[in-house]
């Protein structure tokens, strides 16, 4: 049986598990060798932060009963592979739902976790804090509702980097992967990590990554929330593997011409890289699972920067 598993207690009976003399297969970090049956879910809070206006929620699942409260609390779903443990810490993929800075909810990348966690891999599904409208009653409250995602998004990775002895996870081999608004955290985490107006709950761990993967965002387009003036392109910045379709996004309007390529030509003349794959056209997101459509262009960006073959 799958467990669903919250407080320190829970987490206790895990560490307790990962620590047996049970021998596991190992992983394969490319097919998936484990069943869903292996892999263990912990839902953990991580941040909290005050509800700007009563316009706040931290999932669309939740709104209702979070519209009207003082404070937030964001909380993730961590996937915990059988060949994770204290003395086999493993790769960490973090995964960012979208839905326009309004809706969404961490389980919106349970399917693609699974694949992940089955092949080997940690994955941590985050919620964050989401605004009514998303923002989009002007262009300065639409400013602040990505602000306020970007915060929480940072708190989650250093958040699971302080804790990394308790999740098993190695924190130099971290990538973030997000859709649609998620897809544009993902990207501004890797151009504009520790952002400065962010406050860090974690002081003395950062939210750089060894690399972010995208669907149906860019960082140069019309809306508000692409950062426009606030992010500094530069070559200490985490790599970027970028899907978007070819050559109209259905759902943003972003075309490959005026978004895509312009985003990719900022990244890489700052000395980082950025490696673009095109969806279908009117496309919006596409599925980034382990196995899937993807997958040939997905598996060498993780060998590369998360340094696979080092740990086989």
């Amino acid at each position: 049986m799958i467990r669903i598993l919250i407080a320190v207690f829970a987490i206790s009976i895990i560490a307790c598990k990962k620590n047996d003399d049970i021998q596991v297969p190992p992983a394969s970090y490319d097919s998936m060798v484990y069943e869903k049956t292996d892999i263990d879910i912990l839902e953990v809070s991580f941040t909290a932060r005050p509800n700007f206006h009563n316009l706040q929620y931290t999932s669309e699942k939740t709104k209702q009963a979070e519209i009207n409260k003082p404070t937030l609390t964001a909380k993730m779903d961590i996937y915990l592979p059988p060949n994770a443990s204290s003395t086999s810490k493993q790769p960490l993929l973090v995964m960012i739902h979208g839905g326009g800075y309004s809706s969404g909810d961490k389980q919106a990348w349970q399917n693609e976790a699974y694949t992940y966690a089955r092949a080997g891999y940690i994955c941590a599904s985050l919620n964050y804090r989401l605004t009514q409208n998303g923002g989009n009653q002007d262009s300065l409250l639409r400013l602040y509702a990505v602000q306020c995602a970007v915060e929480d998004i940072q708190n989650g990775i250093r958040f699971l980097k302080k804790n990394a002895n308790l999740y098993f996870i190695d924190t130099t081999r971290i990538v973030v992967f997000g859709g649609s608004a998620g897809g544009g955290l993902s990207l501004i985490n890797a151009i504009e990590y520790d952002a400065p107006f962010g406050t860090n709950d974690h002081v003395g761990f950062s939210s750089k990554t060894n690399g972010s993967i995208s669907t149906g965002a860019t960082l140069i387009n019309d809306d508000a929330a692409s950062q426009q003036g606030v992010l500094h392109y530069d070559a200490n910045d985490s790599p970027v593997l970028l899907f978007h379709a070819k050559e109209n996004d259905g759902s943003t309007g972003a075309t490959w011409t005026n978004s895509v390529l312009p985003t990719q030509q900022a990244i890489n003349n700052s000395g980082n890289s950025c490696t673009i794959v095109a969806q279908p056209n009117l496309s919006h997101t596409v599925e980034l699972a382990l196995a899937g459509d993807y997958w040939n262009d997905i598996k060498p960006f993780l060998e590369t920067h998360l340094r696979i073959a080092t740990i086989r």
